[in-house]
């Protein structure tokens, strides 16, 4: 947003800070509604649609889903799909821990034809992992079962528990896909959109971090912009002007020479 003019009035109303886009719907040809952008003061940029900035991170996320505090890190676009291969990876682990342990119990058992309390006291530690299992199994099978229903729904948490603020005649659903398993390949098959952080990664020709190339360059990019993405002197010592007191230019006009 452009600064304001120190002659302008205080009270005079900014610019809006909302903004509306037409979102068509994969549901019929003729559905759209209009969802809200909004323009972040903290990051300075227009937020794209289903983007929110995080209060955590202190950034903006593209297609925010939550913020994980065992990741540590927000679950959005571009992460989303490993944070469901985690807690898919995690519920598989735990019911094959649990399966498999509670199976050497009970073929031990048999094996011996001995109770099954005889068994559990030769065999404590996959016992202990029985009760583990049963333990911590549930929350990432809960996760999981959460996270393929929102998928189908073609929402993310932040959306589906915004959505219960209104009226269920007034929920909308811009961005499904109208089919469960086509919601499920938008999501899970999609292609990872680029970074938006690499800054300093090697220039290549045509790089997306200075914008689409169109048409050939006026001027030959420097070799100081090459290495880094920046000028030399950013990631390089700057030699000093002359040798000496390297003090203000006031106490070094006082300082002798020799």
């Amino acid at each position: 947003m452009p600064p304001h003019d120190e002659n302008e009035d205080p009270l005079t109303l900014g610019p809006s800070m909302n903004d509306w886009t037409m979102i068509k719907s994969a549901q019929s040809s003729a559905a759209a509604m209009e969802v809200p952008t909004k323009y972040c003061k903290t990051c300075n940029i227009w937020r794209p649609p289903r983007g929110h900035h995080c209060r955590i991170c202190d950034n903006c996320i593209e297609t925010q889903d939550h913020h994980c505090v065992w990741l540590n890190n927000c679950v959005g676009r571009r992460n989303y799909r490993y944070f469901f291969t985690f807690v898919t990876a995690s519920t598989l682990l735990g019911l094959y821990l649990l399966g498999s342990s509670l199976a050497q119990i009970i073929v031990y058992m048999d094996q011996q034809n001995i109770s099954f309390g005889e068994a559990i006291d030769h065999f404590r530690v996959p016992f202990a992992m029985v009760i583990y299992g049963v333990l911590a199994t549930p929350y990432p099978a809960a996760l999981m079962g959460y996270h393929l229903f929102l998928m189908g729904r073609g929402e993310t948490t932040r959306e589906y528990l915004n959505s219960h603020k209104f009226l269920k005649k007034d929920r909308h659903r811009p961005f499904t896909q109208g089919n469960l398993i086509k919601n499920w390949f938008v999501v899970l098959c999609r292609p990872r959109p680029p970074t938006y952080l690499n800054f300093k990664r090697k220039y290549e020709d045509g790089d997306q971090r200075l914008g689409e190339k169109k048409g050939k360059r006026t001027a030959p990019l420097k070799k100081e912009f090459q290495g880094t993405g920046g000028p030399a002197m950013e990631m390089q010592n700057v030699p000093a002007a002359e040798r000496g007191f390297q003090g203000p230019s006031t106490l070094r006009a006082m300082t002798p020479r020799p």
